[in-house]
């Protein structure tokens, strides 16, 4: 698929994307971080409450999603959609948009569940729109891991 023309610089479809991704973020919803990232970890766009080095996490959430996946389909299963994490005073949701890209969201527990993966499905709504990018219709897996602290 072609690009938008932007000066002299082409954007790809994730690209433009990310560009209306950013004012569907609720800043005062109580999330702590949104990235929408590449599988590979490069970020596409994000916001974050505090200052954070998104090198590091852009880089471990495409790490941490590919080896979910990795687990369980070593298990027999169908890769996963979306993963939800548990950890600490953290929850982390990690859904894939389309097969190049993914939404990172990270809030506090303290966050009903129930707000943040309809911010997530909202985010994620927001991100198919450009046609490269949308999902195929597929059944919404979810795999669900909790870490003791």
């Amino acid at each position: 698929m072609e690009g938008v023309g932007l000066g002299r610089k082409s954007l790809s479809a994730l690209e433009n994307a990310s560009l209306s991704f950013l004012s569907a973020i609720d800043t005062d919803g109580g999330l702590d971080a949104v990235l929408f990232l590449r599988r590979t970890g490069s970020v596409l766009a994000s916001w974050t409450r505090d200052g954070i080095r998104l090198d590091v996490v852009s880089v471990m959430a495409a790490t941490m999603l590919a080896s979910v996946d990795t687990i369980v389909e070593a298990l027999g299963g169908p890769s996963s959609r979306s993963i939800s994490v548990a950890s600490g005073d953290r929850q982390i949701v990690a859904t894939k948009v389309g097969s190049q890209a993914f939404l990172f969201v990270v809030a506090p527990r303290s966050v009903s569940q129930r707000y943040v993966r309809k911010a997530v499905r909202e985010l994620v709504a927001r991100l198919t729109v450009a046609p490269a990018i949308a999902p195929q219709r597929v059944e919404v897996r979810s795999s669900k891991v909790e870490a003791a602290r």
